[in-house]
């Protein structure tokens, strides 16, 4: 076999049986009431035309958002695997490496019990799951990487792979993954996997648990300039904003994925900015404007210049929408650290401030 110096993932390596992507919802209607079942369960091989089947079946059964994909795989086809990450993405769903299986009935149950099995993830098949919004690796299972290859080093297989390269570069990059996945990857030859820890793949932002970092970027659009940080957990995908309108001055912005709150998130007497945990708040309630597109509940308020620089020099920032001030819980955005942020919120508040 010819090694092509690219990462990562042999095309030809198989595992016995196609992949097979299984749908389980709640049993009944108490097993509903309880909060309700359900996962897929992708086994098996990816072949090449794995991700068009991928779409039929997500189409056939409109899984509902945050439901996790559970992956048991030794890899295939590179591109099927990219294309099937590229639509769990899309989705909404999480990742998740072994199986779910019911467990043999018994009469004197009202629900079948359910057993989650370890199971393995290897070369193509993590781009299965690096499609996941969360993504976790339970205990037991195993997530291996190495180089991509081709069995026969011909021209139009060099140019393949260097066309490949590109695709899981830019896909591992659109997953917000470490680019060091990549070498890591690369160094492993093909006839071989590298088995990778949890620890390291938390490292490289691969494994990312009940919540992803922050991430924070410069945005323009329509006139309008902003510092947004986006952050997806399991209470789902959030975005604050700290912007600028030419002649209207500094406004603060936040998305919510209200996962069915709508009401509640449009309607709750009290919104409040807070600042380093809960040390600072700011009560925007009467001044901001909320609003719902698609599913997400949108809040907008104009901000002063001193609220705008207190934002900019803060630890954390969140969002927390309550019935009454005094209530326990909240609904909204949890404090979301500004550490990746710092230098970007700190030099936009001070290209724009009086």
């Amino acid at each position: 076999m010819a090694l092509l110096n690219l990462p990562f993932f042999n095309s030809d390596q198989t595992l016995a049986g196609d992949m097979d992507f299984h749908y389980t919802e709640p049993q009944n209607e108490l097993e509903k009431m309880l909060g309700g079942f359900f996962c897929i369960n992708a086994v098996g091989t990816i072949e090449h035309g794995d991700d068009v089947k991928f779409s039929k079946f997500l189409d056939d059964h409109e899984p509902p958002p945050h439901m996790v994909v559970y992956i048991d795989s030794a890899g295939g086809n590179l591109e099927a695997g990219i294309g099937i990450g590229r639509k769990i993405r899309q989705y909404g769903l999480w990742t998740d490496v072994g199986r779910y299986l019911l467990e043999p009935p018994d009469p004197s149950r009202p629900l079948v019990l359910r057993k989650r099995v370890s199971g393995r993830c290897m070369s193509a098949a993590t781009m299965v799951y690096l499609g996941g919004r969360l993504r976790f690796l339970s205990e037991g299972s195993r997530f291996g990487v190495h180089r991509f290859s081709f069995k026969d080093p011909l021209p139009e297989h060099i140019g393949k792979s260097q066309e490949l390269s590109a695709k899981i570069a830019s896909f591992v990059s659109d997953m917000r993954v470490s680019p060091e996945f990549l070498e890591l990857s690369s160094a492993t030859d093909a006839k071989e996997i590298d088995l990778v820890s949890e620890l390291r793949l938390k490292e490289l932002r691969v494994v990312t648990g009940g919540q992803t970092d922050a991430i924070w970027t410069v945005q323009a659009r329509g006139g309008i300039m902003y510092v947004r940080g986006e952050r997806d957990s399991i209470y789902g995908r959030h975005k604050v904003m700290l912007g600028f309108i030419k002649d209207a001055g500094f406004f603060f912005s936040a998305v919510i994925e209200a996962q069915n709150r709508f009401e509640e998130l449009t309607g709750f007497g009290v919104v409040e900015i807070t600042l380093n945990g809960e040390d600072i708040k700011f009560d925007i309630s009467d001044e901001c404007e909320r609003f719902t597109i698609g599913t997400d509940v949108h809040v907008f308020a104009k901000i002063s210049n001193d609220q705008a620089r207190i934002i900019s020099e803060s630890e954390s920032i969140g969002v927390q929408v309550k019935f009454v001030r005094e209530a326990p819980t909240f609904l909204g955005i949890g404090a979301m650290d500004t550490e990746g942020g710092v230098e970007q919120l700190s030099t936009f508040y001070h290209s724009f401030s009086k």
